[in-house]
């Protein structure tokens, strides 16, 4: 299927069904299923990784806070005051092997 524009969640879902031969209600269950799944492995209770089989794995990177300080504008190469930052919970996406050897 060679098409410019990337699939929507509906069509995804109806193709999905056509293949499996499952209902739309039972992939977009599925998908519901996945993500509270997804939600519980990443969140802060817990081990902060999730692989998909055969597709990618999903990995919780914890960016430090930093302090409000001042420094040089890379751009107008003046100093100036940069703002506090918090603590931040980043997800990063990794394809593994399957994947990659799939697109190649």
């Amino acid at each position: 299927m060679a098409t410019t524009k990337r699939m929507t969640k509906a069509q995804l879902v109806a193709e999905l069904s056509e293949k499996t031969g499952l209902s739309k209600g039972e992939v977009q269950g599925f998908f519901d299923q996945l993500r509270t799944i997804i939600g519980r492995e990443l969140g802060a209770e817990g081990p902060g990784e999730f692989v998909l089989p055969d597709l990618l794995k999903l990995k919780v990177k914890i960016t430090d806070a930093r302090p409000a300080h001042t420094g040089l504008d890379p751009f107008t190469k003046q100093e100036r005051e940069f703002e506090a930052r918090p603590a931040q919970r980043k997800v990063r996406a990794t394809p593994v092997k399957a994947l990659k050897d799939l697109v190649s």
